[in-house]
């Protein structure tokens, strides 16, 4: 509970004609609020003043069509007199809570006596004006709301980050490289961050799949909502649903006071599942009513809510193969896979390769404050044969031991033999260097062994960076 809107002194931020702050007034952009009071005088003033300012503003005088409104649509704010005919406004907005309410409330009361407050606290609104109040009064007091909510999801968001240890938020948009291959994947992210359709992005494992996800999000017009990622692997549906759904707590019927779910945190914004391939066939289900109906309900709460969320899944496996065969839905599949993304694997992109032991030994050493050893030439044909099993990932922690070694000959150990690669050009690369690496790096040596010209041999090192 706030302080008492009508005593709140304006905001010292740059105001406006209305007396609303600026940045206020942009936060009220995209709200959508519910307005219910039995006096016609107030429902129009109301109504007047926020048309102004809010997307959607629908206003009642009953209880009964309030609810009724609630179940049709969301609302991030209601304003609510507590004085009406049919009903008091705190034992309504109390019966609310106990069904499934999850928008932040703001009290209209003629007494702002301590009798009131506590009332309204055990009800759950979040803020309530004395009457008479002015317009600027109710549209600050709407403002706040929206930022505690704004605050509270970030809050959920940065806490499940700490939780798991990951650095993601540092690299979100570091999908490195200047290969054809990635180029064409940063297009493809471009291009479907345009859109509001759900993704897949398919990879090998450490391809960065999550950080192509965070690339689309921040591309998106979603990108000021938050971005959550759920691990679907060994998921039960018990687990799938609290985590997604969220639950209401069994006393006061509040989510906020239970544990809200990652839907209602991340509510416009983005919803990654990662490894969704390996999600069981009861999650699947869930998945797919989800996706189907648009809407879902906390556990413990007798209304549903929309959805407002994009889904981008990761798979290391093509989905369309695994449908039916290996137990993974058909039309979960369709639901998911409006765009495809696919991330090619490092083997397949070199000429990124020194790109990427770039950017991770300065971005790691930064953060570690150490010192940058020198890369030598054995070490740049050794990052350039090594196929990368683990892709980005691998590297990036080869990185990072040689930052704590103090060399990259040490780092890269027995992990830089080489093994088969893919492309034709992978196999000529791959080929030349070894006879490089047998000639102790002598290009005229090895031009002599492998039959061609010296100068194809500088140009081929050239074009690989060494």
């Amino acid at each position: 509970m706030s302080i008492i809107a009508s005593d709140r002194p304006d905001t010292p931020q740059k105001t406006g004609k209305t007396g609303i702050s600026d940045g206020y007034a942009q936060a009220l952009t995209g709200a959508r609020v519910l307005v219910v009071d039995d006096e016609p005088g107030m429902r129009n003033f109301l109504k007047k003043v926020l048309d102004g300012f809010c997307a959607k503003v629908d206003v009642t005088e009953h209880t009964e069509e309030a609810s009724k409104l609630l179940d049709a649509n969301s609302y991030d704010v209601i304003v609510l007199d507590n004085i009406m005919p049919d009903k008091c406004g705190l034992d309504w907005l109390a019966e609310q809570r106990q069904i499934g309410l999850f928008s932040d409330a703001i009290l209209i009361t003629a007494h702002a006596d301590l009798d009131t407050a506590i009332q309204a606290i055990r009800a759950g609104a979040s803020d309530f004006l004395v009457k008479p109040f002015r317009s600027n009064q109710v549209l600050n007091a709407i403002a706040h709301s929206l930022e505690r909510a704004r605050l509270r999801r970030q809050n959920m968001v940065l806490r499940h980050e700490l939780e798991l240890h990951k650095d993601h938020l540092k690299h979100r948009n570091a999908l490195v490289g200047s290969s054809p291959e990635i180029s064409h994947v940063r297009e493809v992210i471009e291009r479907a961050a345009q859109s509001y359709a759900h993704v897949v992005i398919r990879g090998e494992v450490g391809s960065g799949k999550q950080v192509a996800a965070r690339m689309l999000h921040a591309a998106s017009a979603r990108a000021d909502n938050p971005f959550v990622w759920l691990q679907c692997y060994g998921m039960t549906e018990k687990t799938f649903q609290e985590r997604l759904f969220g639950r209401l707590d069994p006393e006061t019927g509040d989510a906020f006071q239970g544990k809200e779910g990652m839907l209602l945190s991340a509510a416009g914004g983005a919803l990654y599942l990662e490894d969704v391939e390996k999600l069981s066939p009861g999650c699947q289900n869930i998945l797919s009513e989800l996706l189907s109906t648009g809407r879902f309900s906390p556990l413990g709460a007798r209304r549903s809510v929309e959805l407002d969320v994009r889904i981008i899944s990761s798979t290391t496996r093509p989905l369309a193969e695994i449908t039916n065969t290996f137990g993974f839905r058909t039309d979960l599949f369709y639901l998911l896979t409006v765009v495809e993304i696919v991330l090619p694997p490092l083997r397949e992109r070199v000429e990124d390769i020194l790109e990427l032991v770039s950017f991770f030994s300065e971005n790691l050493a930064k953060r570690m404050s150490a010192t940058l050893p020198a890369l030598s030439t054995t070490a740049r044909r050794r990052f350039l044969s090594h196929s990368w099993p683990g892709n980005v990932m691998e590297l990036r922690n080869t990185v990072e031991r040689a930052l704590i070694h103090g060399d990259f000959d040490t780092a890269l150990g027995q992990s830089a033999d080489l093994h088969d690669m893919d492309s034709l050009a992978a196999v000529e690369q791959r080929h030349i260097l070894t006879v490089l690496d047998a000639c102790h790096g002598n290009r005229a040596e090895a031009a002599r062994r492998l039959g061609v010209a010296r100068k194809t041999i500088d140009r081929k090192c050239q074009s690989w960076g060494i």
